[in-house]
């Protein structure tokens, strides 16, 4: 009897010499090829405007910083993308400080001290955030949101806009 090998023995049991199935593998390398594009950055960390926002035209070469984002909307003002405030409220009152804006900045604060104590830094970095508003907004709605941000101590605060070519 004649000792057959690896593939002969796989032969014998299922009837066909064994294939590489090279669909799976092209799937597999195409969504990492796509994830890969979709994260790569060239300058810096992209700013990316809520929805429905029209930001501001620029022509500033300067490319933007990683920040803390506040988003004003038609109807909402969100901190991070989460909604803290209604515009129609902010709108309603004499106070330039948006109390529900100023709260979550607090916590934000308390969040990131305790993070820096953990961490051990010596020096609190100084908090930077940008301002996304639709170009068609209020002033008294951005007054309002950089009085409340300049009160709880983000005095870096840049105004987010599209840069032309």
């Amino acid at each position: 009897m004649r000792r057959r090998g690896r593939r002969g023995r796989f032969s014998a049991l299922f009837g066909a010499t064994p294939r590489l199935r090279m669909t799976s593998m092209m799937d597999i390398l195409t969504v990492l090829l796509l994830f890969l594009l979709k994260s790569f950055v060239v300058d810096a960390e992209p700013v990316t405007p809520a929805a429905g926002l029209e930001l501001p035209r620029s022509t500033s070469p300067d490319a933007p910083e990683p920040s803390l984002v506040v988003a004003i909307l038609d109807d909402v003002i969100l901190l991070g993308g989460e909604p803290v405030a209604r515009v129609a409220e902010v709108t309603e009152g004499d106070d330039l400080v948006i109390p529900a804006l100023a709260r979550e900045l607090a916590a934000l604060d308390r969040r990131r001290e305790t993070l820096r104590e953990l961490r051990g830094d010596a020096a609190p970095e100084s908090p930077r955030v940008t301002v996304q508003g639709d170009r068609n907004m209020q002033f008294q709605v951005l007054e309002r949101v950089m009085t409340t941000l300049s009160r709880g101590g983000y005095r870096d605060i840049a105004l987010a806009v599209i840069k032309t070519s």
